[in-house]
Formats: C-alpha cells, structure tokens, sequence
C-alpha cells in the first residue's frame, strides 16, 4: 500500500480533514512548542514532511516554511491539505530527499521532522543529521520508542531504539544534545487503561540538537 493511501485511509477515519489536522495538532503540542522555542527567525524546514500538517499549520501562524518529501503522492496530498487549511500563506512543498539537503549554510533555523529518522539505517541516519546541522542552527526530531511492539508498526520498518542508542547516533554526527522531551499521542484517560504499559517509556522522544 501506498503511504498517500495509509494517510487517506487515516483521514477517513477521523471523520474529515478538519478533525485529522486538529488531532495531529493537539498530539503534537510537545515537539510544536520545541520548534516555536528555537526558531528565532521564523524560518524552518521540515525533513519528511508526509501529509505536511506541521508544515501547513506553521506557515498558518507566519512562519516561512519548506516541507520536503520524495514521495510525489504524498507531496501532492500535503498540497491538498494546505489550500484547503491555509487561505494565503502556505508552505513551500519540494520533492527533495533528506540526504540531498544543498541549501546554504545555516539557511534556516530550525530543520525538523517526526516519525521519519526511524525508517533509515545507521549510517543514514548520522548522512542526513550531519547535513540538516549544517543547515540551521539547530535540529529537532521526534523518533518512536521502545513503548512499541514490532507487530505494532505501521509500515514495517520502523526501528524502535532505545534512547542511549540514539545518543550515541547523534553523537557519531558530531552533534551536541541541546534538549530532550517525551511526548505521548493519548489522552490520560486512555492511558490509564492501557496498563500492560505502564512501565514502558512515553511512545515518542524527541531531540533538539545542534552542531558540536
């Protein structure tokens, strides 16, 4: 299946785009207010931008935004999303791969991305890190925990890491943590009856990082 379908699917099931955007805002409060607190300029990029609800809902509030993607399924639905959500300043969406990132030095504030650095290897993972550090000034990412089952992923190739083994990625790109910040998707009422895991850490992490 199609990662335009996957998010297709998803949209459908909260009833209509509106509630899909308001849903993915409301669970995203943590890493939103990381991206507000070190982005001075107002100026960012987000590296694996899927649907481009982060992307769209910052450039709603007037930041200048660009999403990239190499999916042109999914750049063509985060298109969708932002005219019908935004009416005058929108994201600018570029099929780009996150290993290709040949902006200026510094050219934004913030990079940042969710659910993404997962999917890659290693080596990949330290490639693009080195590459988004050089161009803005500081790098934030969200990564799924170890509060997940394998069964339980969504497209298969998610590695869920534990956080030490992330630490040490970040420190093999010559990076320097800044910051670092749980975040959960449920409501406390949902997570009280989910008690097979309660000692499990919060379902994501999320690292602010710069260049050491």
């Amino acid at each position: 299946m199609k990662w335009s379908q996957i998010y297709l699917d998803e949209i459908q099931k909260k009833g209509s785009l509106e509630n899909y955007i308001s849903d993915k805002i409301n669970n995203k409060s943590v890493l939103i207010s990381l991206i507000q607190k070190y982005s001075n300029k107002n100026k960012i990029i987000e590296c694996g931008s899927g649907t481009g609800v982060l992307s769209t809902y910052f450039a709603s509030i007037g930041y200048d935004v660009v999403g990239l993607d190499i999916d042109s399924n999914m750049l063509e639905l985060a298109k969708k999303i932002a005219f019908e959500y935004v009416s005058n300043n929108k994201p600018k969406f570029e099929n780009k791969s996150i290993f290709e990132l040949d902006y200026n030095v510094d050219e934004f504030d913030v990079t940042f991305s969710n659910g993404v650095l997962e999917h890659f290897s290693d080596e990949e993972i330290i490639e693009t890190l080195k590459q988004q550090m050089n161009i803005a000034n500081y790098v934030i990412f969200g990564i799924p925990t170890t509060y997940f089952n394998m069964e339980e992923a969504m497209y298969g190739n998610e590695r869920y890491l534990p956080f030490s083994y992330w630490r040490d990625l970040i420190k093999k790109a010559n990076g320097l943590i800044v910051e670092e910040k749980s975040m959960h998707y449920m409501t406390l009422k949902h997570r009280i009856f989910n008690y097979k895991k309660y000692f499990r850490p919060y379902p994501f992490r999320i690292f602010v990082i710069k260049k050491k």
